[in-house]
């Protein structure tokens, strides 16, 4: 090779080297969010972030100990009109409670399988934990909220925080929310088919979850009825709206009125998505009853704690479940408190003798309300404090590992042009 030709190659070489790296200027292809989405996402935010203003605070610890005081109250009722008994002194079959702990445990997975499926369905990948995180912060906000209405805003932000794309983690908490009032009203009606025809219910509970029912009929059915006319839809909005405002129960017509025309518009969307796919449709359903069913059998497998397994009483006190779910829907209070313990005494009082009704109202209400305040609580410190930084640090983290992946595919490759750009250039030589 002449000399003239090897200070080529090196001018080349020095070029190429001078040249920027790719790895500076890489970054991740994220889809930009539509303006609609940030909107959507920014109300969302907006809604868990105002839980933190002190006047917020300062109504949610008056409702706290409200809901303290409540069932305080209840319990104290049931101590001094039932004999109240030491557990210690009280043939517990310990066996049964444990079954329970099952149930809940597998309830949890179907809750949380019904999120992964739809975040995989979403951005591709089901994301298991983060479902199973998720899904306990949410009822633990929803816990926390009268009339459960906070899960939904925290889990859209929560979803967000973690990189999930912005469309899916508005639509994933709204799609699960109304497979689980679907799944929800399906099995209410037929519980209070049941409970009518064998007319062996409290009365007064079966007449507040008739009341229950309606109201929840109602919202489901106006729903659904929005999302699919949107022409009549629209025209019911406008014509509440504007009977609301003038009742000065709606004060600002505008801004509601984008609100509830986009809530809608969100479900119309969801449910188009799923018509098409009829086994997406099935999937959720069945997941959804099923975490239903396995939690209505909890309550028998309580009564079994203190009796002996009488499987003649499984389907009776599994209805009986719902019928008090469906009588406490409509308390304004967190977590249905005070409707839940008397409908629970009233319902199951006849099957509990002496002191155990208020150990099993305890026990129950540790699976139904108090284990979602524990557990989640329990979740939310621990992002608080390590979590939220941990997944900071691991995002970087991954962050660096694609730079430096593709770095050094980009080196390789220059090496690869720098050789073959060599050998085709001795092969002329030759």
């Amino acid at each position: 090779m002449s000399e003239n030709q090897l200070k080529k190659e090196e001018s080349l070489e020095e070029v190429k080297a001078e040249q920027p790296s790719n790895f500076s200027q890489f970054e991740m292809e994220v889809k930009p969010m539509t303006s609609e989405e940030k909107a959507k996402l920014d109300e969302a935010q907006q809604a868990v972030a105002k839980r933190s203003g002190k006047n917020k605070r300062a109504w949610n610890i008056s409702m706290f100990f409200l809901n303290v005081g409540i069932i305080a109250g209840i319990l104290l009722y049931t101590l001094f009109t039932n004999e109240f008994t030491p557990l210690s002194e009280i043939d517990v079959n310990v066996e049964w409670f444990f079954v329970a702990c099952l149930l809940y445990g597998v309830a949890f997975l179907f809750d949380s399988a019904s999120v992964s499926y739809l975040l995989k369905k979403n951005c591709g990948k089901p994301r298991f934990a983060l479902s199973m995180k998720a899904t306990m912060c949410g009822r633990y906000y929803d816990a926390v909220t009268p009339l459960a209405t906070g899960g939904q805003p925290f889990q859209m932000t929560y979803l967000s925080s973690r990189d999930v794309p912005s469309a899916a983690a508005l639509s994933v908490p709204m799609a699960r929310m109304f497979f689980q009032q679907l799944t929800w009203l399906l099995l209410s009606g037929v519980c209070l088919v049941i409970s009518a025809i064998t007319n062996m219910y409290n009365m007064v509970v079966f007449v507040a979850a008739i009341i229950g029912f309606v109201f929840a009929f109602l919202m489901m059915s106006t729903t659904l009825f929005l999302s699919v006319s949107k022409k009549t839809g629209k025209i019911l909005v406008v014509k509440t709206l504007k009977l609301l405002h003038k009742m000065k129960i709606v004060k600002n017509y505008e801004k509601q009125y984008q609100r509830v025309a986009k809530y809608v518009e969100d479900y119309q969307n969801i449910m188009t998505n799923y018509v098409k796919s009829p086994k997406d449709f099935i999937f959720m359903t069945i997941s959804c009853l099923a975490r239903d069913i396995v939690i209505y059998m909890i309550p028998f497998f309580v009564f079994c704690m203190f009796s002996d397994f009488d499987p003649s009483l499984f389907g009776y006190m599994m209805v009986m479940g719902v019928i008090i779910d469906l009588a406490s829907s409509y308390t304004p209070l967190p977590g249905g408190s005070g409707a839940m313990e008397l409908s629970f005494s009233m319902m199951f009082g006849v099957y509990f003798q002496g002191g155990q009704l208020f150990w099993a109202l305890i026990i129950w209400r540790f699976f139904s309300y108090y284990s979602y305040l524990i557990f989640g609580f329990g979740m939310v410190t621990y992002d608080f404090l390590y979590g939220n930084r941990k997944y900071r640090w691991q995002k970087v983290e991954r962050s660096l590992q694609l730079e430096s992946k593709q770095f050094k595919e980009n080196q390789i490759a220059q090496f690869r042009t720098q050789r073959a750009y060599r050998r085709k250039r001795q092969l002329k030589k030759n």
